[in-house]
Formats: C-alpha cells, sequence, structure tokens
C-alpha cells in the first residue's frame, strides 16, 4: 500500500532546509527533504560557521534580534543534535575580536560599539580593548593593530557538520531525506499548492517549505508575473594550516573584510570574499591571493601557513539582503524560508522554529514582520 503524502515536503537540503525539517518532525509533522545535489551542497558548504550578529554590524532591526535569539540557543540545540543523531557540530563560544587595523580605524570602530549592538553595547557585553589587552586574547595579531571591540557572546561551529546534524536529528524523529530530486514546478490545485513534478512524478505534500537557497527561483517560474527576485553571491573562502611554531589563535579575528576562524582541529577559515558571479561557483586566483593577503595582514605567521584548501558558495540575496521567511501571497500550502544571504547558519535555529510555527497555522511574530515574503511583490495568481 502507498504511504500517505507527507504533511510537509521541505525542497533545499542546506542549513535551512534541515533545520526547518528538524524543527518540523520534533513538532511531529510527517516531514520529507528533498534535494538535487546533496546536503549542504551550496552556501552551507562553503560557509565558515560564524555566529555573528553583533560582528556582521546588523544593528538594530529584524536581523539583529533575530539572530540574538539564534545565538542563545545554539549551546542546548548543538547538545540535542549530537544526541539525537550522532553528529557533533563543533559548536565553539569563542567570541569575536573585531580588530582596528590604525588609529583612525580604531576611532571609528571604537565610535560603532553601541550602533553594533543595536543601542546597548554593555547588554551585550561589548568592550574596547586597548591592543595590549587585544594581544594577550589573540597573540599573532599584526603589530598595526591598535585596539579592538571584544564581543565574547558570539562563536561558530562547522557548518556543514550543521546542517548534517540538523538532517541526521530530523531522521531520528520521523523525516525522510532523497537526494538527486530536481523539482521543476509547483502542483496546484486552486490557490493551494498540492505537490510538486520533478523529473518523471508529481509528489504531493500537505504543505511544501522551498529553502532552495539561490537556487529558489528555479521551482517558482509558473506561480505569477514576477520572479522570485533572488540572486547568488559567491563567497570564497580558504582552509589554511598554521604552522606549528605559530601562536594557537583561540577567538575569531575579524578585521576590515577578512574574518579568521579557528577550528578545532587547529585549521583557520579565511573568508571571505562577495562576488556578483552568477551561478560560477569557482574558486579563482584572484580570490584566493585577496584571502591570504587579509590573513596575514591580520595574523602574520599565516604567511607560512600550509594551505589546505580553497572553496566557494552561492550565498542566496534578495535585494535588501534580508531573507524571506512566511507565506506566498495569495496562495495557500506555500512558505518561504530562503534568501539568508550571509546569516544561514546564525538564523537556521529561528528560521527552523518560524517555519514550524507558520505551517502550524501561527502568524509571524511581530519581530520578523520585516521578513514577510509580501515586500517582494509576488503574486498568487499562476501565469494562463
Amino acid at each position: 500500500m502507498k504511504p500517505p503524502p507527507p504533511d510537509v515536503l521541505v525542497i533545499g537540503g542546506g542549513v535551512i532546509g534541515c533545520a526547518a525539517a528538524f524543527f518540523l518532525a520534533r513538532e511531529g509533522l510527517r516531514t520529507a527533504i528533498v534535494e538535487e545535489r546533496g546536503l549542504a551542497y551550496g552556501a552551507s558548504g562553503a560557509a565558515a560557521g560564524m555566529l555573528a550578529p553583533i560582528g556582521e554590524g546588523l544593528g538594530a532591526g529584524p536581523l539583529l534580534s533575530l539572530g540574538l535569539a539564534s545565538l542563545d540557543v545554539f549551546p542546548a540545540l548543538c547538545a540535542e543534535l549530537r544526541e539525537l543523531g550522532g553528529v557533533d557540530a563543533e559548536y565553539e563560544p569563542s567570541g569575536i575580536l573585531r580588530v582596528a587595523r590604525d588609529a583612525a580605524e580604531a576611532a571609528a570602530l571604537r565610535g560603532s560599539l553601541d550602533a553594533l549592538a543595536g543601542g546597548d553595547a554593555a547588554a551585550l557585553g561589548l568592550v574596547w580593548l586597548d591592543a595590549d589587552e587585544s594581544r594577550r586574547l589573540a597573540p599573532g595579531l599584526a603589530p598595526e593593530i591598535a585596539g579592538a571591540i571584544w564581543s565574547p557572546r558570539e562563536g561558530h561551529v562547522r557548518s556543514r557538520s550543521l546542517t548534517r546534524a540538523y538532517a541526521t536529528a530530523a531522521i531520528a524523529e520521523g523525516a525522510e531525506l532523497a537526494t538527486g530530486v530536481h523539482v521543476e514546478s509547483f502542483v496546484l490545485d486552486g490557490d493551494r499548492v498540492v505537490g510538486v513534478r520533478t523529473r518523471g512524478e508529481m509528489r504531493a505534500a500537505g504543505a511544501i517549505v522551498l529553502c532552495a537557497g539561490a537556487w529558489s527561483a528555479g521551482p517558482c517560474s509558473d506561480l505569477g508575473p514576477r520572479p522570485l527576485p533572488i540572486a547568488p553571491v559567491r563567497g570564497q573562502v580558504l582552509g589554511l594550516e598554521p604552522p606549528a611554531d605559530a601562536a594557537r589563535q583561540a577567538t575569531i579575528v575579524w578585521g576590515g573584510e577578512t574574518y579568521l576562524v579557528p577550528k578545532r582541529d587547529g585549521s583557520v577559515i579565511v573568508g571571505a570574499t562577495e562576488e556578483d558571479a552568477g551561478f560560477d561557483c569557482r574558486v579563482t586566483a584572484d580570490g584566493v591571493e585577496a584571502l591570504a593577503a587579509g590573513a596575514k595582514s591580520l595574523v602574520p605567521d599565516l604567511a607560512r601557513a600550509t594551505f589546505r584548501g580553497a572553496f566557494a558558495g552561492l550565498r542566496p540575496a534578495f535585494p535588501d539582503r534580508l531573507p524571506a521567511i512566511g507565506p506566498w501571497p495569495g496562495l495557500r500550502g506555500l512558505f518561504l524560508a530562503t534568501g539568508h544571504h550571509r546569516n544561514g547558519v546564525l538564523l537556521s535555529p529561528e528560521t527552523g522554529r518560524l517555519v514550524a510555527d507558520l505551517v502550524r497555522g501561527k502568524a509571524l511574530p511581530p519581530e520578523a514582520a520585516a521578513l514577510s515574503p509580501e515586500r517582494l511583490g509576488l503574486s498568487g495568481t499562476p501565469d494562463a
């Protein structure tokens, strides 16, 4: 006998899709994930894994408030995921040093403390450290460093491991995962989306959550006269192995456009470029050169580091750089959770929680109202 269709079909096996599937399955909903390429294929597989709502300089607004809420749940969440699925996301509450590379930058950065924290630096534990205090936290800093903002609450995970942790925990809660599935379009019955068309079959579902990252526009072409305005933004990162005699960095160091994220195995992830390259996900010589130069300008010992690899991912971005979380306007049964740009790893817990609430009939809370897909001018009227 053919099994009943899932309550929810999640499209996309990145960190957002797998987080959504976990929170849905944890609520007892029959959940299925379909992914065309493989878990963490896109941006989730190349991200440095930072949990940095303050370090990203988001300022007051929905991303900062949701980012701080997500940040607070990561310790317990990662423990729960490890217990359920056996995958360690390598959560590290390392803190972040946002460094100034000269006196002028120090004055500007120090003056931005409250703005970074949404108006209350002290409440988030942000403090200004002079050059000597900064080097006590990160002994290898370049001599030009003039000081830093210390943000002790922030940290990092292994992005690819976090994605797998969500997926295995979702499966432990009863979810199903299928890879190699290309979703071509949605199946409608009036104003309700009742399934998806894939190569060779129709998959029915009670509700569908679109979490396909930079590829989210593909299945939506028949949903109205205006395409989903999402675009890929290429980000390249390096993996380095510091020399054995270098001072070990335990905290994230961020200066200018470069950040250094130390991982448990002793490696350092250097990120990240931000490039309009379409769907070209290749690593470039210019990208590698710029990242390597940025790394050694912050920590000179990294000029002697061993090269472990270079990676690129395509971040999904809407024009306003805010994610879209909520129902597709004018249609029932279709929800968006995509466009997280640089913040998918960080926002995955809150996005997963919001998706589970939305599918069960709850509205977006006031702090997330600005993320509603209604702002994108989408239409629920199918093309003729």
